[in-house]
């Protein structure tokens, strides 16, 4: 599968590296567990809103997600911890699945504090 380059946007993955306990503001230890992230990797691919007509099955039964990244080669380097920075928004990564030719990425927009878009929880 071959994504056609003018259907092509730029975006930043952000790589997760783990969790700390240092507030990164005033480097002091705080007790809490707070994550930590490397820095954005300019990318290429193509992010679109989901369509009806992709087996709603295909990243699984219970995802919720507001945009689909796919990109043209199966071995880049994106994981479900990181994060994706397209037009001044975070993406959470919500699924990755490989196939063939090609990748695709399940992202759901995150707010500023971190709530569902649409007003919905995601189960434990």
């Amino acid at each position: 599968m071959r994504l056609l380059k003018r259907n092509l946007t730029e975006f930043s993955y952000i790589p997760y590296l783990g969790e700390t306990d240092i507030d990164p503001e005033t480097g002091k230890h705080t007790g809490d567990p707070v994550p930590t992230w490397g820095e954005p990797i300019p990318m290429t691919g193509n992010i679109s809103t989901p369509s009806q007509y992709v087996n709603p099955t295909f990243y699984g039964e219970d995802i919720r997600y507001t945009h689909t990244l796919v990109m043209d080669d199966p071995d880049v380097e994106i994981d479900e911890y990181g994060e994706i920075l397209w037009k001044g928004d975070r993406y959470e990564i919500r699924a990755v699945r490989p196939s063939l030719n090609a990748l695709s990425v399940a992202l759901r927009k995150k707010t500023k504090d971190n709530s569902d878009p649409e007003g919905e929880e995601d189960e434990p």
